[in-house]
């Protein structure tokens, strides 16, 4: 039987042999003044520019801006990701799993992949891996399912983002841990231990897998492994030691706003949001990032070494692909809050790399409103802003019923900090992963033979 705790020699040596994991030596003991005290990397899940705009009209008007605005590093980020079975060619339109995988790993991979290579499933080590074998403490926070598919491409490798549990394997037969895979996100997420993980998802946590000759619950292993299990919000006030696992919701958070959706001609609206808030039991994105940051501080701390913290606002993509213009205002809303968070306790500590972007950009459109130019495709919903303005919105990158689909425009980015000055121009996402592992002290060492392909 497989044991979901396992030594990070055995990980390092494994994803290796089986893998081709590229070593990366960290630069310590000695930091130099330059050094940050942590990176904190928060990106806004499909927050592309007009999604951007759109929030920033209805919440703060014309001439707002958002606290993330007004940094002093501010560039363009390219998204695109490769085609599966033609990797020399781009595939300009990227999904979250691949955007996560550039600025995770420095490479490029197809639409659906966590931190693997396409065509031969050959494992890209992660920032977040890098730092643990650095002993750098490492946090991440969403409002989506942890296993969801910017978070799990830090802290885990599969060939498809859909096997977040142990009973989710079926189309990723070769990362199964019974046939000698690292098995789910789920499990190689308890696996992994980082010090902190705050999120949804424990509908994959009470997915059964084998544990020392026993079915358990990957929820009751966590708790026999010795992590800090977390289900309810009042429990991220007490003082938590590493390993922490905060899942607050059976899948992803709910939305904090509601209003109607966005209809076909003439469309939704005019409407004003209104505030639906959340059960008591899911913290705000606030919350918990504030969480994290206070257990790896005082970790770092103790081991006189930086930190990384990833923290997802996941619902803002989560409502663009429902053309729910509400729901997305709300969270790019909590988003800006917790910008607005992190920030604050940089600018106490004085020496913390703060970055914010996107993943990739969405279907949000700023249009004419319908009745001023007559029957319009896809599906609209008029707001009234806080100017007491309309703003009509249109989401038309799908067939009407169906999900709506990213766009392939460059993103924005935001930093500041030791190190944000590398953030200029034009970048690509794989430029983001070097970017953070050389703030962080950490450097490419000699690249390992070509690997051999799992089994």
């Amino acid at each position: 039987m497989h044991k979901l705790r396992v030594s990070l020699a055995w990980v390092a040596t494994a994803c290796a042999a089986l893998y081709g994991c590229h070593a990366y030596r960290p630069l310590f003991p000695g930091t130099t003044p330059s050094t940050p005290a942590g990176v904190v990397l928060l990106v806004g899940d499909g927050m592309g520019d007009a999604e951007i705009t759109a929030a920033r009209n209805y919440l703060a008007g014309s001439r707002g801006q958002f606290r993330w605005e007004r940094l002093p590093a501010i560039a363009r980020v390219g998204t695109s990701s490769v085609v599966e079975n033609a990797p020399h060619l781009p595939d300009y339109v990227v999904d979250s799993a691949a955007s996560a995988t550039a600025w995770s790993t420095g490479s490029k991979t197809s639409n659906g992949r966590i931190s693997t290579e396409p065509q031969t499933d050959t494992i890209l080590p992660t920032l977040a891996e890098r730092c643990r074998d650095a002993g750098i403490p490492v946090g991440v926070v969403t409002t989506a399912e942890v296993t969801d598919a910017t978070p799990a491409a830090m802290m885990a490798h599969v060939n498809l983002r859909v096997c977040q549990g142990p009973a989710d394997m079926k189309l990723c037969p070769r990362f199964q841990r019974d046939r000698g895979g690292l098995g789910s996100i789920a499990e190689q997420i308890l696996a992994q231990r980082f010090e902190v993980v705050l999120g949804g998802g424990r509908q994959r946590f009470e997915q059964p897998a084998q544990w020392e000759g026993e079915l358990l619950s990957l929820w009751e292993i966590a708790r026999r492994q010795g992590f800090a299990t977390l289900e309810r919000a009042e429990q991220l006030h007490a003082r938590l030691d590493p390993p922490v696992l905060g899942l607050f919701a059976v899948g992803d958070f709910d939305r904090l706003w509601e209003g109607e959706p966005a209809r076909p001609y003439p469309g939704s609206g005019p409407q004003r949001c209104s505030v639906r808030g959340r059960p008591a039991e899911q913290p705000s994105l606030e919350t918990m990032a504030r969480t994290a940051l206070a257990i790896l501080q005082r970790e770092a701390a103790n081991r006189q070494r930086p930190f990384f913290l990833l923290i997802e606002g996941a619902n803002i993509d989560k409502a663009a692909h429902a053309a729910d213009p509400c729901g997305q205002i709300g969270e790019t809303e909590e988003f800006d809050r917790t910008v607005h968070t992190v920030l604050e306790l940089a600018e106490q500590q004085g020496n913390i790399l703060v970055i914010v972007t996107a993943d990739h950009a969405h279907s949000t459109q700023i249009v004419p409103h319908p009745l001023a130019v007559g029957r319009s495709p896809g599906l609209l919903s008029t707001l009234v802003t806080r100017e007491g303005a309309l703003m009509t919105l249109q989401y038309a990158t799908a067939a009407i019923g169906a999900s709506q689909a990213h766009t392939g425009t460059d993103v924005p980015i935001y930093a500041s900090g030791p190190g944000s000055e590398a953030i200029r121009g034009r970048i690509d996402q794989t430029e983001l992963f070097r970017i953070m592992a050389t703030a962080l002290g950490l450097a490419p060492a000699a690249a390992q033979p070509h690997p051999n392909r799992p089994h």
